[in-house]
Formats: structure tokens, sequence, C-alpha cells
């Protein structure tokens, strides 16, 4: 009894590092009241006035652009048109698919590993993984949203193999299916882990023989449809936008792996640098002389998931982009074999070990939770100000509606004017896109660090500054 409540008091210490960074973010989005994003927020708002418009305007914009998303564009529709007088609820929505696609993916881990603390050490290594809290922020980005029927379809596939009955194996087999097919519908890059789960569950069917025909049935049903949906997404969808979408572009993929390894990798180096010390002979002396009885079958192949779908989703990234939301996913992949790994490994350390490692995770989590709230929440106090300064100053409305102020963010250019003219009532052109160099006399450049160059100057020489803060400025070209 002594040994079971001493185990249950070291896994409430793993709540902290989870209710710490999302408790936060909650309450930051009702104390600063978040506004929209300048991503894609405008084109939904006036994409039409209901559900069925927004989705299909939408879907069809999407398509145009290179893309099909179904699973977003309905998401999307949905929440815009439920909340687009309240931009913070559509925060507070972001904000709950991102905790219930952690929950999905925790359970699964739980449900690999044998170990209910699986799941709150899922949970809190997944947010510690920086650029995951992008995802909170930006509202119109998709990969929450796939991430978490992805999630929910993995846990009915393994309900699916570990269940007897046939009728209810096949309905777990059905609805993880319709559920698959959802999260690949939220964003292409998806398809990688379909693809990723098809091959884990084949693995599964070799080497186990009294699950096999199950495995084997459920991986050549998801390889399938995997395969199947990423051709047509290359010889249907892929355009305009996508076009430059290639595995040919080396120079565009090295660059992408060396961002990879300067910001993610670095990023997850230090529960790799834990799980190095949690095997040292010192630390460990069990794993070292038994390590081949310390994990079951079943956990190793839930670590080797989790390895093809991080490797999987890095290698449909590299020809893209391996940093801000586009990376979020990769956080996940991470934390589910590293979360399997822990909670058969840490209960093996002594007691010291078991308390300092949860510690360390919450304040890790503190810090990267931290550093992206300060970063997002004053870009957004920032935004927030350029668009009051703007509407009280008649000047620059002029030389707006004069054609005469340019933008250096290209998404941007249009979405401040417009979201100028949803809540101040304020009529203008949207700017024009583009960057300081070269740049004429005479006109007005809005100006963002976000989307400019160390190489940007201005000097006073040349430039008026007629507003300024850390994220946006505006600038006159003497």
């Amino acid at each position: 009894m002594r040994t079971f409540e001493k185990y249950s008091n070291l896994n409430l210490l793993w709540l902290f590092p989870i209710i710490v960074p999302l408790g936060t973010i909650l309450l930051s989005f009702y104390l600063q009241e978040w506004y929209w994003g300048l991503m894609d927020d405008v084109q939904l708002l006036g994409s039409g006035t209901n559900i069925s418009e927004r989705f299909v305007n939408y879907l069809a914009a999407l398509i145009a652009f290179g893309h099909f998303n179904p699973t977003s564009a309905m998401r999307s529709a949905v929440i815009y048109t439920w909340f687009e007088h309240a931009p913070v609820l559509v925060h507070v929505a972001k904000w709950v698919e991102a905790c219930l696609m952690l929950l999905a993916w925790g359970i699964a881990a739980t449900r690999v590993s044998g170990k209910i603390s699986a799941l709150p050490i899922f949970m809190s290594i997944a947010l510690s993984f920086h650029y995951l809290y992008d995802t909170f922020f930006f509202l119109s980005t998709h990969e929450v949203i796939g991430l978490l029927f992805l999630g929910v379809a993995l846990n009915g596939f393994l309900a699916a193999v570990d269940t007897i009955n046939r009728g209810t194996r096949y309905a777990s087999i059905v609805a993880s299916i319709c559920c698959l097919l959802i999260g690949l519908g939220a964003k292409e890059p998806m398809v990688s882990s379909g693809v990723a789960l098809g091959i884990s569950f084949l693995v599964l069917g070799v080497a186990n023989k009294s699950t096999r025909s199950r495995a084997l049935f459920i991986s050549a049903i998801v390889l399938l449809l995997s395969v199947g949906y990423a051709f047509s997404l290359i010889i249907w969808v892929q355009s305009s936008y996508t076009s430059s979408y290639s595995f040919s572009n080396i120079p565009r993929m090295l660059g992408s792996f060396n961002d990879w390894i300067r910001k993610d990798l670095l990023n997850h180096s230090p529960w790799i640098i834990i799980a190095w010390l949690l095997v040292l002979p010192t630390s460990n002396h069990y794993l070292r002389t038994q390590a081949r009885l310390v994990f079951t079958r079943k956990q190793l192949w839930g670590m080797l998931t989790g390895l093809l779908l991080y490797s999987g989703y890095l290698l449909i990234l590299l020809p893209w982009n391996t940093v801000s939301y586009y990376a979020g996913p990769l956080g996940v992949f991470f934390a589910f074999p590293m979360a399997i790994f822990v909670a058969q490994v840490l209960p093996l350390s002594g007691s010291i070990i078991q308390i300092v490692v949860p510690i360390f995770a919450l304040l890790f989590n503190m810090l990267v939770s931290q550093w992206a709230l300060t970063r997002e929440s004053l870009y957004h106090y920032d935004t927030q100000n350029l668009m009051s300064w703007i509407d009280g100053n008649p000047g620059f409305q002029n030389n707006a509606r004069s054609k005469l102020v340019d933008c250096n963010a290209m998404e941007a250019a249009g979405a401040i004017t417009s979201h100028l003219g949803r809540d101040f009532a304020l009529d203008l052109p949207g700017f024009i896109h583009r960057g300081p160099n070269n740049y004429p006399s005479g006109r007005i450049l809005v100006y963002t660090v976000r989307f400019g160059s160390p190489s940007d100057v201005f000097p006073v020489e040349e430039w008026t500054t007629l507003f300024y803060s850390k994220y946006w400025q505006v600038y006159l070209k003497l």
C-alpha cells in the first residue's frame, strides 16, 4: 500500500508541467482580450455569412491555392461562424482542440506502454516543444485538428488489435478509418502519419503471432488509403502555392535540415539528455544488466511507431519548412516514444530522480511557454496599437487612399486594412507588398521585423519614424 501511495504521489508531480503552461495561456486570452491574426482570418471572416457558405468558399480558395483541406475548411467554417464577433472565444476553442489532441495521444501512449504515468509524461514532454505553442496563437493553422483525429484513430486501431469480439473489432476499425480520413484531410503533411501508422501495424503483425491477422488487416487498409490519398494530392491538387514543393530542391532541403538541427533538435535535446542519464550505469544498474527485460515487445513497437511518425513527418517538411507552426506535430511525435521510454525506465530509478525529473519538466515548460506567450502576446498588443494609431491618424489614412503605403508582410498588407474596416469602419485599400530595398522617397512603409532581414536598416538621414513598437514600425522615406 505504501508503495502504491508513493508512486501515486510521484505521478501527481507530472500534472504541474501540464497545468501551468496550459492554464497560463488560457488566462492570458481573457486578460489581454486576444484579437484576430493576420494570416487567413480575414479571408475566413469574409468568405460567407454562415457555415455552408464559408465551407464551400474557403475550400474552393484552398484548392485554387494548391491545397485540399476539407477538414480544416469545415472546422474553420464552424468556429468562425459561431464566434465571428468574439475572437477570444476562437482562441479558447483552439486551446480546447489542443488539449483534446494531447489527451488523445497521451491515452495512446498509455495503451502501448501499459503505464498510467505515460499520459501526463507525454503531455509534459509535448508541451516542452516551442513550435507546438504556435498552434495556440495562430488561429487558422490546421495541424492540431489533424493530430486530434489521427490520435483518436490510433486509439481505435489499438483497441481493434486487442479486441477479440469480431463485431466490436470491425466497428472500431470503421470508426478509426473515418477518423484517419478526417485527420488526413486537415493538412497534406498528415499523409506521412498515415503511411507511418500503416508500416507500424505491418511490423506489429509480423512480430506478434497472437494479433497478426488483425494488425496486418489494419496495416493493409491504412497503407492503401494513405498512399492513395498521397498520389491523388500530387496528381490533382498540387499547384500554385505548393507547386515549388519538390524533393529535388536540394538546397532548400539542406536549409530546412539545418533549421531542424539548430531549433527543433536543440529543443528536444534536454529530454534526450534525460533519457541518456536514466540509462547511465551509475543511475540505473537494473537497466544496464537486464536491458532486454525492461521493455515489453509492445513498448518497443510503440517507440518504433513514434520514430516512424517523426521521421516521416520531418521528411515531408524538409522541402518546405521545418520551423514555426509547420513543425508543431514534431513535438507530439517526439513525445510519444519518449513518454513510453520514460514511463518504463523512471520507476527503476531512485526516488530523488523520480522527483527531480518532473520538477525539471515544470521549469522547462514554464520557460518555453512563457517565452512563446510573451512573444505572441506582445505581437498582438503591438498589432492592435498599430491599428489604433492608424485609426487616429488622418494623414496616414490619406496616404493609404492615395496608394502611398507599403508593407513588407504580404498577408498583413491586406489583413490590417480589412480588420480596420471591420472594427473601426475605416475604408482603406490594402497596402502594397514591398520591402525596404531600393525604396522610393515620399512613400510610407509599414514594417514588421517578423518578415524583415537583419540587413534592413533605417538611418535617420533617409527615414522618418512615424510609429514604433517592437514588432511594428511605420517609416516615411525622405
